[in-house]
């Protein structure tokens, strides 16, 4: 249902897309890139401008919070954050670092393995194979059975 879908906001607050690749963050991007963005272009509570004042991440951190709620690890750990936010207990600085922690945590291990497969075409190549192999013996009798009630006939 698309009221149920999840709208992953980009750098600016927006919704995150590829076409807006300045407000996106690559996946195949360096982790030490990826901090910079965040550092730079990533939208905190922007009525807080001192670490002295409280914020809300609820309704004013248009990205860097929305995000810590998707990927950081535990719905305590970002309660914490925001309470601390909210407290005036974290810098908008170290919010960000939380963030790129995270977000480091889940891409680094998805960038090694990539690397690890890109120099190795055959066997990527033979994967693929086998297994279009496998989907389409598993279909095959799916697909006989629907032609045959729609009267699809196969010369």
């Amino acid at each position: 249902m698309l009221a149920e879908m999840v709208k992953v906001p980009g750098l600016d607050g927006e919704k995150m897309g590829k076409s807006e690749a300045d407000n996106a963050i690559d996946i195949n991007a360096p982790m030490a890139e990826i901090r910079e963005r965040y550092k730079r272009k990533g939208v905190t509570d922007q009525q807080r401008k001192h670490v002295t004042d409280p914020g809300d991440p609820y309704n004013r951190c248009k990205s860097v919070y929305a995000v810590h709620e998707m990927i950081t690890e535990g719905e305590r750990e970002t309660r914490e954050i925001a309470k601390a936010c909210m407290n005036a207990q974290i810098s908008c600085v170290a919010c960000k670092t939380k963030l790129c922690d995270s977000i480091a945590k889940i891409l680094v291990p998805f960038q090694e393995r990539r690397a690890e497969l890109a120099d190795r075409n055959d066997f990527v190549r033979e994967v693929l194979h086998e297994g279009g192999k496998t989907a389409r013996a598993r279909v095959k009798e799916t697909l006989a059975a629907v032609q045959d009630k729609m009267g699809v006939i196969i010369y």
